[in-house]
């Protein structure tokens, strides 16, 4: 179980003269973090323990992507699309289907890698697709306006623009600007602020 109360930022380290500014874009990423966590496990769950599955926070950091990163302007249509492997089965990602990122309903479509991309706004490849298919899953993405996000080990090196790291109590998350930049797409300076690594500054 993952903490979720628990910010995957060094407060030491933090320079004194932004910590306010520093403390309210945590509040704004994170708190949207605790409402689709709370909103994905049962509603007794939501402060009365403040651990969630891996998988549910997961779906909340991958709606909050959607909500700090910016498309090339014909990258979207009239629904932003989350497209990830068939298996295994993530049914926490439901949770976010229909909600609004991008002034657009959030649209979940589960794939093979052998399928097109054109419809994707975002691809979550799980550690489970093994690292063999997530260099095919890259080739079919590369240079199109497609959000690449993993929990995969050294998925930055293998071409992904966002790896989610889970060190056992907490899960945060990494960015490679370089392939993103590749795509057309920008993220929020908020979001490169609480990354744990930004690659390519």
């Amino acid at each position: 179980m993952i903490m979720f109360h628990r910010l995957p930022i060094d407060i030491n380290n933090a320079h004194l003269s932004t910590w306010p500014r520093f403390a309210k874009i945590r509040r704004v990423f994170f708190g949207l973090i605790i409402v689709i966590a709370s909103t994905i496990t049962p509603a007794s769950f939501a402060f009365a323990q403040p651990v969630a599955s891996e998988q549910t926070l997961t779906a909340a950091f991958l709606y909050n992507f959607l909500k700090f990163t910016e498309w090339p302007d014909d990258a979207i249509d009239s629904e932003v699309t989350i497209c990830t492997s068939i298996s295994p089965e993530f049914e926490e990602l439901d949770a976010i289907f229909g909600r609004i990122a991008q002034s657009k309903p959030v649209r979940i479509k589960r794939m093979t890698y052998k399928e097109s991309l054109t419809s994707c706004q975002l691809l979550f490849l799980p550690r489970e697709e093994g690292m063999q298919h997530v260099h095919e899953w890259l080739k079919a993405a590369a240079n199109e306006p497609i959000l690449t996000v993993s929990n995969i080990d050294d998925f930055l090196d293998a071409g992904g623009m966002i790896q989610l790291n889970n060190d056992g109590k907490n899960l945060s998350f990494s960015i490679n600007l370089e392939y993103a930049r590749r795509a057309g797409l920008k993220f929020n300076a908020q979001l490169l602020q609480i990354a744990r690594q930004v690659r390519g500054r």
